[in-house]
């Protein structure tokens, strides 16, 4: 079982959340692997599922399309018929006829997502401070710290070789002849290779805590 769900005070009181304001968030921002579990076990490519803007600041995470200094990240996409006080939700987010709301990807969700709303404060698990949560008030009560810390560090550890993903794809773009361009589809399928090949170096290695 994930370490993450070892959580169970913490994931029974998002379970039981019914407006699951969280999921209405601007953006959220899935790591490499958190894209490569979600295509791989849907069957479904990323662009049906996802979309990408442009990062007005330099990023790790942030790749590049051509030689220029623009850079752009992939978010998960949005569900538009699911509008609240003008924020629309993820496109995963499901409501019930009752009202609820769940989210339709389950164990698949994308890390920050499974470890919300913790987050480790110079190496100390804590509470985010922007989690976007107005349903309750969460505090460090409602969270098993030891518990926390393994989902913690694997997602700090996704991200860090999210990063180097990107950086070798950049690498490639940087020596495009001049003009040339590439689409964010064709991002998409460079990054599924990748963490198809990490996965048959590792096997499981890229599944998850």
């Amino acid at each position: 079982m994930a370490a993450g769900y070892a959580c169970a005070l913490r994931e029974g009181l998002w379970l039981g959340c019914a407006p699951k304001t969280c999921c209405y968030a601007p953006v959220v921002i899935p790591t490499g692997a958190d894209i490569w579990r979600i295509a791989r076990a849907l069957d479904a490519p990323p662009s049906s599922f996802l979309m990408y803007f442009e990062t007005p600041v330099p990023r790790r995470d942030g790749f590049a399309l051509d030689r220029s200094a623009r850079r752009f990240r992939l978010a998960l996409g949005k569900n538009p018929e699911l509008q609240q006080d003008g924020r629309t939700a993820c496109a995963f987010l499901l409501r019930t006829r009752t009202g609820e709301h769940r989210c339709g990807l389950g164990d698949l969700r994308p890390m920050g997502c499974r470890v919300f709303p913790s987050a480790l404060h110079d190496g100390e698990v804590g509470i985010q401070s922007d989690h976007g949560c107005v349903c309750r008030q969460w505090s460090l009560a409602d969270i098993d710290t030891r518990a926390e810390r393994p989902l913690l560090e694997a997602r700090l550890a996704e991200s860090e070789a999210y990063c180097e993903v990107v950086a070798r794809w950049n690498a490639q773009v940087t020596d495009l002849p001049d003009g040339e361009r590439r689409r964010p589809d064709q991002y998409c399928e460079y990054l599924l290779e990748a963490y198809d090949r990490m996965e048959e170096l590792v096997p499981g290695d890229v599944v998850g805590a």
